[in-house]
């Protein structure tokens, strides 16, 4: 008998997904503070980290955090562009895996495949680091879920098959959002093309400047609802099942 996954949103891009008993934790972002943001929701319960393998999507310090990696037992894989192997092994990890778009790599049977991200590829101003952007599918027996990390519109979006739920960002941490990434109209047309059974936002609504005021303005709330507008424009708001940091749904298989 199939035995159903389960999405869990920490907050920001993580999520725990667990596939054919399998547990990944995507972009681990697991602290009360992050360079000059703050986050604005409860932070998730320790047990998040016993995770078997870690996805990182890019090397950004949001994304590629090493502060919340140190919770992470430095056994876990961790699977990450091709690039940014070194500064996981220098941070003690012992099984660091490494892809490229079209690359695969099996996590206790449990096939990962990494495909395209636009999104940019450096970790910032004061590192080297360079990556090409990743997302990923993760694909059970019955089930497979994508996990995009960071990005905006692709081609590649087209040729993912059947996807039964989709992790889409629908926005930041500010006022504003850069290039190389999804928004509300973004995430909605994302999913127009992906067509997945469920379709998760993430990447909005958990950490916020600290020199803003206590309560953030409408942007920090109002992605999700302009996500739901959005995607009744192309008739997929059944789609949708919204979480709150902490809170899981289950994905039954087709």
């Amino acid at each position: 008998m199939s035995t159903p996954a389960t999405v869990t949103w920490v907050g920001h891009a993580s999520a725990l997904i667990e596939v054919d008993h399998v547990r990944f934790l995507t972009d681990p972002l697991l602290t009360k503070r992050v360079a000059h943001l703050r986050r604005r929701v409860a932070l998730p319960p320790p047990e998040i980290a016993d995770a078997d393998a870690i996805l990182i999507s890019h090397v950004h310090l949001d994304h590629l955090h090493l502060p919340s990696l140190k919770t992470i037992p430095r056994s876990t894989t961790i699977v990450v562009p091709r690039g940014a192997g070194a500064l996981l092994r220098r941070a003690g990890f012992v099984d660091v895996v490494e892809l490229v778009v079209g690359a695969h790599t099996a996590i206790d049977g449990v096939l990962v495949t990494a495909v395209p991200a636009e999104h940019h590829h450096g970790r910032g101003p004061h590192s080297r680091v360079r990556a090409e952007p990743l997302g990923y599918v993760i694909g059970g027996a019955t089930t497979r879920i994508y996990f995009p990390g960071d990005t905006d519109l692709t081609d590649a979006m087209t040729g993912l098959g059947s996807i039964d739920a989709a992790l889409l960002p629908i926005w930041g941490w500010g006022p504003t959002l850069g290039p190389g990434h999804l928004d509300p109209t973004g995430a909605a047309a994302a999913t127009a093309t992906i067509d997945p059974r469920l379709v998760i936002p993430i990447h909005w609504g958990t950490y916020a400047p600290e020199n803003v005021r206590r309560v953030p303005g409408d942007w920090f709330d109002r992605p999700l609802t302009d996500f739901e507008n959005a995607l009744d424009e192309h008739d997929r708001r059944d789609r949708l099942y919204a979480l709150a940091p902490g809170e899981r749904v289950t994905v039954l298989p087709t």
